[in-house]
């Protein structure tokens, strides 16, 4: 019998500190630091030109009314470069606190940055496209143009004000609901690993992971910027990276349908597609190779929010495709999911992504 492998531990779990959700939260900002006891006086904040006109200069003199030293530092990419730049800036200033006030590039950036030099991270994003608003992973992009997933520590603190996200694009919006729906195509995964002796996964972990997708699934509306829509959204995205951060791992969103994404990435980089939109697109074939009882209302989702379902969205052709899923077991080789559990071929490929109505196109 194959050792067992244990991916969930308990010791020393980090978790964000707190998670303020609501509106007008970027306004209260220095009432929210008081309250949850940020006694800083130097802080650093990462934001790009346009979260800097929506907010970040809000910020900025909020905090520099009430006598704090606050530098800005301008982003535009997550890559290796831009991590070492803004690490080269934390030790030249000292600052104690690190906000991110942007999307997942600049929480990128500023997680790991804040992680590698030991100092208080706090998440603002400005768009709800991913779980890394409170996941413990950073993706950065290498010299090579491929993403690349570091473990890290959690934000402190999580900020979530809806008058900045219902300012998000709609495109950035719908990848956060394929990242989020990405965790059924995952836990399913998970508890197949599990099932079959090949991992150790707590439960409670799987039901944190999956919940926030399941009672998306329910609200029976298109319109993505309602606001009851973008809570369960938020809710769900911050409970997927809760789970991640509970595990100390990303497996609890992370399985088939992310190494398809990563075998794209690493076959094809510099497509300039949004994560979720892949993992999203990834898991109409993951799910239906699983049978798994959510794809149904998944795709009734997708139709109503006008997400996007077709291979040739990802900027690759339907060969192409194929072939990732074929290279994906390659990715991250010791995490059992569905593809390692049944033999696929290009045939077997191709007569699921026959099943996928709008898919081959």
């Amino acid at each position: 019998m194959a050792k067992k492998r244990k991916e969930n531990t308990f010791n020393n779990v980090r978790v964000p500190k707190f998670i303020v959700v609501g509106e007008y939260n970027i306004r209260d900002i220095y009432k929210v630091f008081r309250k949850n006891n940020i006694n800083v006086k130097k802080i650093l904040i990462l934001v790009d030109k346009k979260t800097f006109k929506i907010g970040g200069n809000k910020i900025v003199k909020l905090l520099r009314a009430h006598r704090l030293s606050v530098f800005t530092k301008f982003i535009d990419q997550s890559d290796e470069k831009t991590v070492t730049r803004v690490v080269k800036i934390i030790k030249k200033i000292k600052p104690e606190l690190l906000i991110g006030f942007g999307g997942g590039k600049i929480l990128d950036v500023a997680k790991l940055a804040s992680g590698m030099n030991k100092i208080k991270f706090i998440s603002i994003p400005t768009i709800l496209s991913n779980d890394g608003i409170s996941s413990p992973v950073s993706v950065i992009t290498n010299k090579a143009g491929i993403p690349v997933s570091h473990l890290t520590k959690p934000a402190y603190g999580i900020i979530i004000d809806f008058n900045i996200i219902k300012r998000a694009p709609i495109k950035h919006l719908r990848a956060g609901v394929g990242d989020l729906i990405s965790n059924l195509s995952a836990v399913f995964d998970c508890r197949l690993a599990d099932k079959r002796k090949k991992e150790t996964i707590n439960p409670e972990i799987l039901r944190l992971a999956e919940v926030g997708a399941v009672r998306l699934l329910k609200l029976n509306t298109g319109n993505i910027k309602d606001q009851k829509f973008l809570e369960l959204l938020c809710d769900g995205l911050i409970k997927s990276g809760l789970a991640m951060c509970l595990l100390g791992s990303s497996r609890p969103a992370s399985g088939s349908e992310h190494k398809i994404s990563h075998s794209l990435d690493h076959l094809y980089p510099c497509r300039n597609i949004l994560h979720g939109e892949q993992v999203g697109i990834a898991t109409l074939f993951t799910m239906t190779f699983q049978k798994n009882k959510y794809l149904h209302p998944v795709i009734k989702l997708y139709r109503r929010i006008k997400f996007p379902v077709q291979i040739s969205y990802l900027k690759v052709s339907s060969a192409q495709f194929v072939r990732a899923i074929l290279e994906a077991k390659k990715i991250r080789p010791w995490r059992y999911t569905i593809l390692e559990h049944k033999t696929l071929t290009e045939r077997n490929i191709r007569n699921i992504i026959g099943k996928i109505k709008g898919f081959n196109r």
